[in-house]
């Protein structure tokens, strides 16, 4: 699994991530999302367009973001999910619990508007 890191802004962080997330590389993409959020009001917009597998460790980082913006006071986005891993979060029935957007530049301007 690879991350590249883009600040939008000096509070929100784009992870785009290729590769597994599994067991083995959850807690590179953990310690990357949870870096995100070092001040309130931060952001992490989560790029998942290189991500064809994700195992439950990649889903509890998913959860782990989600409640980081929400104590925080800041936001946590999904882009662009490859069906496979669409399908995975569909059947745990966490799909409706994290904000997906099918481009990350629409991610991007919705970060923008909300955090600036």
């Amino acid at each position: 699994m690879e991350i590249s890191v883009e600040n939008l802004s000096p509070r929100i962080s784009v992870l785009s991530v290729s590769g597994r997330v599994d067991a083995l590389s959850a807690p590179e993409m953990e310690k990357a999302v949870t870096n995100s959020f070092s001040e309130p009001k931060s952001g992490c917009i989560l790029n998942l367009s290189g991500v064809d597998y994700m195992s439950s460790a990649g889903i509890r980082i998913l959860v782990l973001g989600s409640k980081s913006a929400a104590s925080t006071g800041g936001l946590f986005y999904v882009s662009e999910l490859q069906e496979s891993v669409r399908k995975v979060l569909e059947i745990v029935g966490f799909l409706p619990l994290i904000d997906v957007f099918t481009e990350v530049s629409l991610a991007k301007d919705t970060a923008l508007k909300k955090l600036s």
